[in-house]
């Protein structure tokens, strides 16, 4: 593990000293590196677990003073409450409804501006692409109330959008498709024109290729930038809470229903979060190559 070396000095003498050999300082730091993964880790999921074991703890038990990270006592009577309570399936169904469509709108619409801005040269072009990414550093407080009027005057108009599926659907394809068209051009930058190319040749129109051709290919950036669309729309609050509140109330938004004036019932509503956070979580880990593909499809320029 260590070496001995020696150094001239000027007054003739030796002196030895002593240095870790290169193979043990790489695995010191992989050591680090691997412990500072597990406590990172650790800290992202006690949140998720303090969420799930207190949403199997007796009514009793959550009442306690003091921190205890391990229930005593097991209980689902909050997963059996929760649906009595309030209207969880309509929430989440709301949510889901909304969050979906607005995903296909956005890698649709993204889509097409990814590709045209990758292959194409337009007068314009830079400035589109600057604003673009410019909507994205504007903070969404600022937005609500001028989108809260247009929502209004649309209303007042005899176009309804305000607490309406079609209405959070805009809303929120609008938010996400300069985002995605920024990851998309990424993963399409890196595929060859080249190919599509071959396949004008052998008889494909510029569509057929996009679509036999790119889209094939893209489908691991496609996947990650859905992802994060869909967890956008599907947790969104801000928005929510004052363009939603009656009619399309949002799962996000719905749990609140289990906070009183005076008391929040947090079994129950430990339980409704939880529930929530398992299909995403399925997806994840069902899709979890795709994305991971997708995240770093367009980090080496070809």
């Amino acid at each position: 593990m260590f070496e001995r070396f020696r150094t001239d000095q000027d007054s003739g003498l030796f002196a030895d000293e002593l240095r870790l050999e290169s193979s043990a300082r790489e695995t010191l730091f992989s050591l680090l590196v691997r412990v500072t993964l597990v406590l990172l880790l650790i800290f992202a999921l006690f949140p998720f677990w303090m969420m799930l074991q207190t949403s199997l703890k007796p009514r009793s038990e959550i009442a306690l003073a003091g921190f205890h990270p391990i229930p005593q006592a097991w209980t689902i009577e909050h997963y059996l409450q929760m649906w009595d309570v309030i209207p969880l399936v309509n929430y989440y169904f709301n949510s889901l409804l909304i969050a979906s469509v607005t995903t296909v709108l956005s890698l649709t619409i993204a889509g097409l501006a990814a590709y045209a801005f990758s292959r194409y040269e337009f007068p314009g072009k830079s400035t589109f692409e600057v604003s673009a990414l410019a909507t994205q550093m504007i903070p969404g407080i600022l937005i609500l109330i001028p989108m809260f009027l247009l929502f209004t005057f649309l209303g007042q108009s005899g176009i309804p959008m305000k607490d309406t599926y079609w209405g959070m659907i805009f809303l929120y394809t609008t938010f996400t498709v300069p985002f995605a068209i920024w990851m998309l051009r990424g993963y399409i930058d890196t595929i060859p024109a080249a190919l599509e190319e071959a396949a004008r040749i052998d008889g494909c129109s510029r569509l057929e290729a996009l679509y036999r051709i790119v889209l094939p290919l893209a489908l691991p950036g496609f996947a990650a930038t859905g992802m994060f669309v869909f967890l956008l729309a599907f947790n969104e609050v801000l928005f929510a809470s004052v363009m939603a509140p009656n009619k399309v109330t949002p799962f996000a938004i719905g749990i609140y229903d289990f906070m009183e004036a005076y008391s929040t019932q947090l079994g129950p509503l430990m339980a409704a979060s939880t529930t929530a956070s398992l299909p995403l979580l399925i997806i994840f880990v069902a899709f979890n190559r795709q994305i991971v593909s997708g995240l770093t499809a367009g980090s080496v320029k070809q």
